[in-house]
């Protein structure tokens, strides 16, 4: 067995749940890790996000979530966790320029973040990986 074989994926020097800030990652970085490891990958462009109504919006667009999509914490949390019955090995999840400041007052956004890691502990049950990045 050659030595590069031996070397972990990228992707597995992660977590499997976690959510976490971008940090000196790319986009693309991520994009590039969850395709070798055949993770689904979702971004989340959150730049025209004006409140959290329209980030929940944003997030069910991207997900693809279906028309009951309610754009509250509670319709985020119980789309997330059924995304485990698609089959997927493990997702990747972008929120890209999740907005803060008046914007995005910081409790919504931590109750926000905290139904991901919620919905990471659902998916850690299942087996199945959920990475979530912000910038």
């Amino acid at each position: 067995m050659s030595t590069s074989s031996k070397m972990p994926k990228p992707i597995d020097t992660l977590p499997a749940q976690t959510v976490r800030r971008l940090g000196a990652r790319s986009v693309d970085e991520l994009r590039r890790w969850a395709e070798h490891a055949g993770h689904r990958f979702v971004l989340v462009e959150c730049s025209d996000c004006v409140d959290r109504t329209a980030v929940l919006k944003s997030i069910g667009r991207a997900f693809a979530f279906p028309q009951w999509y309610g754009a509250n914490l509670d319709a985020l949390y119980d789309c997330l966790t059924d995304l485990p019955e698609r089959g997927d090995r493990g997702w990747i999840v972008v929120l890209e320029r999740l907005p803060g400041g008046p914007t995005l007052h910081q409790a919504d956004r931590d109750a926000l973040l905290d139904v991901f890691r919620d919905a990471a502990a659902d998916f850690a049950a299942q087996q199945v990986g959920l990475r979530v990045f912000y910038s």
